[in-house]
């Protein structure tokens, strides 16, 4: 059994992650308000405090510990406010320093640390190439920015311990991420693309995302970056008629560009009206097996009997 630190352990991923590993490793979850989260979990998880004033408080988990996952951040699911997107990017550079001062610090280095980051880091240009973890990466856009500030913040761990990066396309969960909101309109009989419903969706049954995180924890061969998506994107238009099939409703709708601009400013560009086609090339290679290679059937075991 393996001694875990969670990082984030109390959001969307973090939660599926913890049912996946409880059985098999020992995992303590740390956050910045355990006392909120104190009924979250069984009493076999851990919850400890995260003292952002203190880092050197965490040396004493880092030294037992084999392994650091950190999946925390803000949502970045409601509008960017400037405070709003000083929350976004404060929320994960600072707990990456606190990661950093926290293993430098420590004696006994985990043997392993797991970031997570996301497919913005390549960017939000029109494009129907396929990227693969050797693509170049963004230069413009705010995701960008902050996701490649958030992979560059553990660049001095890499010759200490073995580093992975968590390049997550669009998560699939009927209760969690963005699948909920995306389903609410087609709930009502209004659904459809967005914008022109020309650009790519790069997609991971919620299943998937966890079983790829536990095989990268897992598999001592594995380092560096990974495209956590699908090997099967799909265009938006064509995942929009397979979000109504999955809810048996139409997708008949388009929803205008300039409404969600409007609605959403400059967010609804990077989140809503661009995505590129992003294939899981690295994970392929280390024969991961993905339980969900086709939209269809994802979307299926998402909603059928809920």
């Amino acid at each position: 059994m393996k001694n875990i630190l969670l990082f984030g352990g109390t959001g969307f991923i973090g939660r599926h992650l913890v049912d996946e590993l409880k059985y098999d490793d020992h995992i303590t979850v740390i956050s910045r308000n355990p006392a909120k989260y104190k009924g979250l979990f069984s009493d076999k998880i851990r919850l400890e405090k995260a003292d952002f004033s203190n880092p050197g408080s965490l040396v004493r988990l880092f030294d037992k510990a084999d392994a650091i996952i950190n999946l925390a951040g803000e949502n970045v699911g409601s509008r960017w406010t400037s405070a709003r997107k000083q929350a976004i990017q404060n929320s994960r550079l600072d707990t990456d320093k606190l990661i950093v001062v926290a293993f430098n610090a420590c004696t006994k280095k985990p043997a392993v640390v797991i970031q997570g980051s996301g497919m913005g880091v390549y960017g939000f240009e029109t494009s129907d190439e396929p990227f693969t973890e050797d693509a170049p990466l963004g230069t413009t856009g705010f995701l960008t920015e902050v996701g490649i500030a958030h992979e560059n913040a553990l660049e001095p761990l890499k010759d200490k311990t073995r580093v992975i990066f968590l390049r997550t396309g669009l998560v699939l969960d009927g209760k969690g991420g963005a699948l909920p909101m995306m389903a609410a309109s087609f709930k009502i009989f209004l659904g459809g693309p967005m914008g022109n419903g020309k650009f790519w969706n790069s997609w991971i049954h919620i299943d998937d995302e966890v079983r790829a995180i536990r095989f990268l924890l897992e598999n001592e061969q594995t380092e560096g970056a990974y495209n956590l998506t699908s090997p099967n994107p799909i265009r938006n238009k064509n995942f929009a008629l397979a979000l109504g099939k999955a809810l048996h409703r139409p997708a008949r709708f388009h929803t205008p560009a300039a409404f969600l601009k409007i609605m959403m400013g400059n967010m609804a560009d990077e989140l809503l009206l661009s995505g590129l086609k992003i294939i899981p090339k690295r994970l392929l290679d280390a024969r991961f097996m993905f339980e969900f290679q086709h939209i269809e059937e994802a979307l299926k075991e998402v909603y059928q009997n809920k």
